[in-house]
C-alpha cells in the first residue's frame, strides 16, 4: 500500500555527542522483561505476549523473533501457538530484539548473561516479550521520520560486577502494569546495558503513546530520562521510543489509581493473569531501549525513503511521496547496485540507509543463517532544537503549520 503524505508534524530527536547522564537508582525496576540468564547456556527460550487489562495476557503465536549483536550478527526464532520460542547460539551479550506478527510488534534492548555468572542472583531463566497491537506501517514511518541524522554506535556491554544489585534493580513480578499517577502517566527511559548498578538516561527521546492505531498522547524525555503523560485513562497501550538513544515498543497496562487507594490494606488484593502477572505494579513506566545505528532489522520488509528537505531552516521533511510501497523498486540486486530487486546481500545498505531502518527481505526458509548486517549510519527527516523536551502537547506543535497533513497514525 502506498502512503501519500504531504507534511508532517515535528518532535526532536537528539543528536548530542556528549556522555550519557546517569539516572539515580531508586526503589524502581523495568516494566518490561530485558535482562535474562537461560538455564540451557546458549540457549534463549521465552514467550511473545500481547499485555491486556486485569493483568491477564495474550500469547501471540508464530511471531518471527530477531536477535541483533553489536557485531551485525543475526539470530532468528519463531514462537509456537502457545507464544514460546527458542533460539540457540545466543553468546551473552546486549541485543536489539525485535518480535514480529501480525498486526503486532515489539522491539527493545535485550541483555543475555552466562547463568554460571549470576548465580545467587535473581534474573529469570526464560524472557517474556511484551509486544505492542500495532501495525508494522507505523513502526517504519516512526522510526524513518524521528531518528537524528547522526548516531554515534557505542558498543553496549554487559556488567561484570555488581550483578546482584543489577538484579534488584531491573527484575520484578509486577512487568507490564503501570500504576496511573495523577490520572496520567510518569515513565523514564534508559539506554541498553549498566554501569555498575546504574542505568543511563535516554535524553531526548520522542515517546508515543498509541491506541487502536492512532497516537493519542506525546512527550520526550528531559535530561534524566524521564517523561510525563497528563490525562490518560487505564487501559492497555503501546509505547514507541524513537530518538538518538535507540528505539523501543511495547505494550503495556495503565492500571486505573483508584486500585491503589482500594488495595491499601488489603495484602490479599490480587489480579493474576495468564502468565501469573499480578499486583501491585510499576509505579512509573520503564524501558531500556535497543541500541542505535544497529536498532531495527526487519524480516520481510523494504523501505525505500526520498531524500530530506529543509522546510523553513526548522524542520527537515522526510520526502514521504511513496516511502512504504513494500517493495523495491527497479534497480540492482541485494548482491550489488541500487537498493533494488532480489538478489544476494550486499546492497542492504541502499534500503537501510535514511531514516536507521534495517531492512531485509530474507525468506523463513533461508539457509544462510551466519550473515552480518552493518548498519549505515542514520539520516534524520528531523533537525534537533535542545531547547524543547519534557511535557509535550502534540496539539499545538509550534513547528507544524496549517498546510501539514499529519501522518494516518497520529504523528
Amino acid at each position: 500500500m502506498r502512503l501519500h503524505l504531504a507534511g508532517l508534524a515535528v518532535l526532536l530527536a537528539s543528536t548530542l555527542t556528549s556522555a550519557p547522564l546517569r539516572a539515580e537508582v531508586g526503589a524502581s525496576h523495568l516494566t518490561v522483561s530485558q535482562w535474562v540468564a537461560p538455564s540451557k547456556a546458549e540457549t534463549l527460550t521465552g514467550r511473545v505476549i500481547l499485555p491486556s487489562v486485569n493483568g491477564e495476557a495474550k500469547a501471540v503465536a508464530d511471531a518471527k523473533i530477531t536477535l541483533l549483536d553489536n557485531d551485525g550478527n543475526v539470530l532468528r526464532g519463531t514462537s509456537n501457538d502457545a507464544g514460546e520460542f527458542a533460539i540457540e547460539n545466543v553468546k551473552p551479550g546486549v541485543y536489539s530484539l525485535t518480535a514480529k506478527a501480525k498486526d503486532v510488534f515489539a522491539c527493545f534492548a535485550t541483555h543475555v548473561l552466562d547463568a554460571e555468572t549470576t548465580a545467587g542472583t535473581h534474573f529469570p531463566g526464560e524472557l517474556e516479550i511484551a509486544a505492542a497491537n500495532i501495525d508494522f506501517t507505523m513502526v517504519k514511518m516512526a522510526v524513518t521520520r524521528y531518528l537524528p541524522a547522526k548516531l554515534s554506535g557505542s558498543v553496549v556491554s554487559l556488567p561484570t560486577e555488581k550483578l546482584s544489585e543489577v538484579s534488584e534493580r531491573v527484575c520484578n513480578d509486577h512487568f507490564l502494569r503501570v500504576m496511573q499517577s495523577d490520572g496520567g502517566m510518569n515513565g523514564m527511559l534508559r539506554l541498553a546495558g549498566a554501569n555498575g548498578s546504574v542505568l543511563d538516561a535516554a535524553n531526548l527521546t520522542n515517546v508515543f503513546i498509541v491506541k487502536d492505531g492512532k497516537t493519542i498522547a506525546r512527550a520526550v524525555t528531559d535530561e534524566t530520562g524521564n517523561f510525563r503523560v497528563d490525562a490518560l485513562a487505564a487501559d492497555e497501550y503501546s509505547l514507541l521510543a524513537v530518538g538518538a538513544a535507540g528505539v523501543g515498543l511495547v505494550g503495556f497496562e495503565l492500571v486505573d489509581e483508584a486500585q491503589q487507594k482500594a488495595a491499601k490494606g488489603d495484602d490479599k488484593q490480587k489480579l493474576i493473569g495468564l502468565h501469573g502477572h499480578g499486583a501491585p505494579y510499576c509505579n512509573y513506566f520503564e524501558m531500556q531501549v535497543a541500541p542505535c545505528p544497529e536498532v531495527i532489522h526487519c524480516v520481510e520488509e523494504e523501505v525505500i525513503v526520498e531524500e530530506e528537505i529543509v522546510v523553513e531552516e526548522e524542520i527537515v521533511a522526510d520526502g514521504y511521496g511513496t516511502p512504504l510501497d513494500g517493495c523495491c523498486s527497479s534497480g540492482g540486486g541485494y548482491g550489488g547496485g541500487g537498493g533494488g530487486g532480489h538478489g544476494g546481500l550486499g546492497g542492504i545498505a541502499a534500503l537501510a540507509g535514511i531514516g536507521g531502518l534495517i531492512a531485509v527481505a530474507l525468506d523463513d526458509d533461508d539457509d544462510d543463517k551466519d550473515h552480518k548486517i552493518k548498519p549505515p549510519h542514520a539520516i534524520s527527516p528531523i533537525k534537533h532544537d535542545s531547547s524543547y523536551y519534557g511535557s509535550y502537547n502534540y496539539q499545538s506543535n509550534p513547528y507544524q503549520s496549517s498546510s501539514y497533513q499529519s501522518s494516518p497514525y497520529g504523528f
